[in-house]
């Protein structure tokens, strides 16, 4: 095309300069104009449209083709849910915001997704991800650059497609990546937008649905679309003689019927197993990685290095000649529209079900797949292997997918990938091992291979020594990998575990040494390992790694179980209660006698650590923490430190009492508890507790007589604030904001500065705990509610206890944080208060009486437009936050710019009086109504209606509705 074109938010197209253009490398933008005046040879449309039909992946020239001969493609039923969420979106006040689309592999998701991405590129501008695994800073700049592509008043939202191989924890990493680093360029470039700048539209392949997916396509027809694809048929027949071979369409017109793919893959039997010629060796290798890395390929060129091995003259037969019968089977398309050349050109089976259904005749015929494995390493990975490949490996051998355990909420992950797994129940174990080992030799720099081979020896085999071995190797190549040194404590872990020790106390304190040393090692790396946003080289991660402290709690409760089964006073030596030196002796394990006296507080560390990690956060908003990691180390707990279950010993656990105490009057013991122990000692921690109590017991009972008064805990604060205000711990800074944020305490020279406090409270989360809850969703622990004293405060636990309605499903801490969101624009929650405030640089400022108080958003997208707003706001242990921000209308502004105009010249004021009645109540109603005259009326309604924007706006309809030719003049003069 000589010039390319994008459309504005108004609709109008505009050029888009090529130096906009050069900077989106990354990206394959859907041009509005794509196509349109070009030549191209209707030879050349028919095969592309063939090549699709077989099985190649889509490109734009198809959907271009199809739109312009009037044959457009088989629309799912999905499709019009996409459209329509992507609309949606368009009016959420986000920045950005993302759309996950799952497909199961072979049901068009992809093209789905680019199709949908073709109707709506005169609407919006519209680009797919070239390579899903490139830079996501690179990524965000180029959207950036998309966006703003013809100057600002032309902008544009971006219909962003990225295509994710699986759901993996690792891809949706890449993708919460990609999203931050879009949020910081947005604020970096300064966007002031009333228009989204991106909408994301996760494409992800996902084998099995599990009921939790909002969007997902399967591999099953409506009557509708089987309807569709008969019509299509037909119109396909028409214009192509080949149409039998489309097995791409054919397999989605026949509803995925196994019948079909049966009968396709026939003239393959019977398939030989010894001396088999080269193409039926690339057969097997392309069913192996179609069958198990759905979307994979190989290049013509390494194929036909492989194939024709022995003719390598530049006239040699074309790969499909070279493929023989089994070329029907296969689709070779190029990566570039009209490209030719071998290194452009990819093949792989035309459908994930042709290649399943091919390996399986080949593992009938007794052609195995560890060995189809071990030829493909040893025939297609030359010494320089292409980094295609060596993905598509790596997730043959070591990919875990995520599958739904029986009458689990939660998804998990595989022992192993799903290649080992078959291989295991079809072969013998030992093919795994020689497997796992043949590919180390090839890949020596990768520890995930041989960390891979350490799991399968303890976790199947129980060879524990090899494991150790391979564990080691695995470290070697990767020091300073917290998540390859897992593997060797989990070794350990496993061997005191299953090994039949109950006789032995010095072979399991021995086995229980080294497995605490193993994933104390880890903890160590772990906590060296950096956010990739705080350090530029070395080894990062953007997750903080806990388990080797959580395996260091598992080897404890083993050690624990064990000994005290080989006799009960094993028990009280762990937990420091006596330190029988004459059942040491007798056991043979005064060597470990270091270990056993250092083992309680080196616990009683680990569980404080998971007190304040699983309480104060949790993996995202939508996944709680798996019940075991809670269950194991409460256990531990009680098995070393016995405490008594009523107390609750730190200010995580009395954060968490309500979740486990419904009694007032264990409450009211715990708040005397604290008391008692702030009266007698006086230090500043015990004080933060018993203030805590406090608030804890009147979410439970208001009227309590053990509940103290909030100028008392107040005055508390105030002396500690006045002793030392700027270094104390983001649990005080909590209890000052929760306390004072209403400002009804008695102002002294020691009243906290809450503008100083929530600074102080960042820097302190900063130094406390930000490198271990780094990446994680911070849960939030009091919300500001509705209510006077204590009643202002709303624990989180107390939310769907008064809002049932919203919150009766037992996860409720997800339902909140869901109906917090911002796309839950409209969401009311009665017992809280919506805060006043105001958007600008990028910050969002909280209105405190006369003063303006920076808190953080809950998503930081959705502040991307200098306004007012309203919010709900919550404490995290990082400080306050605003949530569900929703922007004040213009209609407030207006009310607010001609007060007076409206004092003076409204004359329909009962009737506005009366639409307003709901809000204002009726006393209120009447005192109003009674005025003498419409000024007074009026001047009264506005002293009630400056209380908030939401009935600025009812009024504001009013007056449209009963002055209409009024505000119309008075909206010219104030635009």
């Amino acid at each position: 095309m000589e010039y390319y074109t994008v459309s504005t938010k108004y609709g109008a197209r505009i050029e888009l300069q090529t130096e906009v253009r050069d900077k989106l490398s990354n990206l394959d933008v859907a041009w509005e104009n794509m196509y349109e005046d070009e030549d191209i040879d209707p030879q050349f449309v028919l095969e592309k449209e063939a090549e699709f039909y077989r099985g190649a992946p889509p490109q734009w020239l198809n959907f271009y083709c199809a739109e312009r001969n009037h044959t457009p493609f088989v629309k799912r039923d999905i499709y019009t849910k996409t459209t329509k969420l992507i609309q949606k979106k368009r009016k959420i006040h986000c920045s950005t915001s993302s759309i996950n689309l799952f497909h199961q592999p072979g049901s068009g998701g992809t093209t789905l997704a680019m199709q949908v991405l073709w109707d709506l590129r005169k609407e919006l501008r519209c680009a797919r991800v070239i390579d899903s695994v490139s830079d996501s800073k690179a990524i965000a700049q180029q959207v950036i650059h998309l966006f703003n592509g013809g100057a600002s008043q032309n902008q544009n939202t971006v219909l962003l497609l990225v295509d994710r191989e699986t759901d993996t924890n690792e891809n949706m990493q890449i993708i919460s990546d990609l999203q931050d680093n879009l949020t910081k360029k947005i604020k970096e470039n300064n966007i002031n937008a009333n228009i989204p700048v991106v909408i994301i539209l996760n494409c992800i392949r996902k084998k099995n649905k599990t009921g939790k997916e909002k969007l997902m396509l399967c591999t099953s027809l409506s009557k509708e679309e089987q309807d569709n694809f008969n019509a299509k048929l037909t119109e396909i027949a028409e214009r192509h003689d080949r149409h039998k071979e489309f097995h791409g369409f054919n397999i989605m017109q026949r509803n995925f019927s196994q019948t079909y793919i049966t009968e396709a893959c026939e003239y393959l039997k019977p398939l030989k197993t010894k001396r088999r010629p080269r193409n039926a060796q690339m057969l097997s290798f392309l069913a192996l990685i179609n069958s198990y890395v759905p979307g994979s390929y190989l290049t013509e060129n390494l194929c036909l290095e492989f194939v024709d091995k022995k003719n390598h003259i530049s006239g040699r037969p074309t790969l499909e000649k070279q493929m023989g019968a089994f070329a029907d089977l296969l689709v070779i398309y190029s990566t570039h529209s009209g490209g030719t050349k071998y290194k452009d050109r990819c093949i792989r089976m035309a459908h994930p079900m042709i290649a399943d259904k091919c390996l399986q005749l080949l593992t009938d015929a007794g052609v195995t797949l560890s060995d189809t494995t071990i030829k493909l390493i040893s025939n297609l990975c030359p010494q320089t292997i292409p980094p295609y490949l060596v993905k598509t490996i790596k997730h043959l051998l070591t990919k875990r997918e995520k599958y739904l355990p029986n009458d689990e909420r939660e998804e998990t992950l595989h022992k192993f990938s799903n290649l080992i797994q078959d291989i295991m129940k079809k072969e013998k174990q030992s093919m795994c091992v020689g497997l796992f080992k043949h590919a180390a030799k090839k890949f020596p720099q990768d520890p995930f291979i041989p960390q891979a081979l350490a799991r399968f020896y303890y976790l199947e085999l129980y060879d524990y020594v090899r494991a150790e071995t391979w564990a080691k190797i695995a470290i070697k190549m990767e020091r300073n990998n917290s998540f390859i040194r897992d593997t060797l404590g989990q070794v350990y872990k496993n061997q005191l575990k299953n090994q039949n020790l109950e006789n032995l106390s010095r072979k399991i304190l021995q086995i229980g040494q080294k497995a605490f040393k193993a994933f104390e090692e880890e903890a160590e790396i772990a906590e060296k390992e950096l956010d990739p946003k705080m350090q530029e080289d070395g080894f990062v991660s953007a997750v903080f790694n806990y388990r080797g402290r959580f395996g260091y709690i598992l080897v404890a409760n083993t050690i624990f179980y064990k000994l005290k089964n080989r006799n009960p006073e094993w028990s009280k030596v762990l937990r420091q209660e006596t330190q029988s030196p004459s059942l040491i002796c007798s056991e043979n394990c005064k060597k470990y006698q270091s270990l056993l006296t250092s083992l309680r507080q080196r616990i009683e560390e680990k569980c404080n650590f998971f007190d304040t990690f699983l309480i104060y956060s949790k993996p995202n908003i939508d996944k709680n923490e798996p019940k075991y990691i809670w269950a194991d180390t409460a256990k531990c707990y009680e098995n070393y430190i016995k405490e008594e279950k009523q107390f609750s010993s730190s200010f995580a656990g009395l954060l968490s009492a309500l979740s486990h105490i419904t009694s007032v009057s264990d409450l009211e013991q715990i708040t005397e508890q604290w008391r008692e122990i702030y009266m007698n000692f006086q230090f500043d921690g015990d004080a933060q507790n018993y203030i805590l109590a406090n608030i804890m017991l009147s979410q439970k009972s208001a009227n309590s007589e053990i509940l103290r008064p909030v100028p008392e805990l107040q005055d508390i604060l105030q002396k500690l604030w006045g002793r030392e205000n700027k270094n104390r711990s983001p649990e005080f800074y909590l209890l000052v904001l929760l306390l004072f944020w209403h400002d009804n305490a008695k102002k002294t020279s020691n009243t906290p500065d809450l503008k100083e406090c929530v600074q102080y409270m960042c820097d302190s989360y900063e130094r406390t705990y930000q490198k271990h809850l780094r990446s994680r969703y911070l849960v939030p622990l009091f919300f500001l509610g509705s209510g006077g004293g204590f009643q202002r405060l709303v624990h989180s636990s107390e939310l769907h206890r008064s809002n049932p309605d919203h919150f009766s499903d037992v996860r409720n801490q997800i339902e909140i944080t869901r109906l917090l969101t911002e796309e839950h624009e409209n969401a009311e929650i009665e017992s809280l208060q919506r805060i006043e405030g105001e958007i600008r640089n990028h910050k969002v400022f909280a209105f405190r009486g006369r003063n303006q108080i920076e808190v953080s958003p809950h998503n930081q997208a959705s502040v991307y437009n200098k306004d007012l707003v309203s919010f709900y706001l919550g404490f995290t242990i990082r400080g306050p936050v605003a949530y569900n921000i929703r922007y004040v209308k213009k209609s407030a502004q207006f009310v607010d710019k001609h007060k007076e105009k409206i004092i003076q010249h409204v004359k329909k004021v009962d009737s506005i009086v009366d639409d307003l009645r709901p809000l204002i109540g009726t006393e209120q109603y009447s005192t109003i109504i009674a005025a003498s005259t419409n000024e007074d009326k009026m001047r009264q309604l506005y002293s009630i209606i400056s209380a908030g924007y939401e009935i600025k706006d009812t009024f504001y309809q009013s007056l449209l509705k009963n002055e209409k030719e009024l505000i119309h003049l008075w909206e010219r003069e104030f635009q």
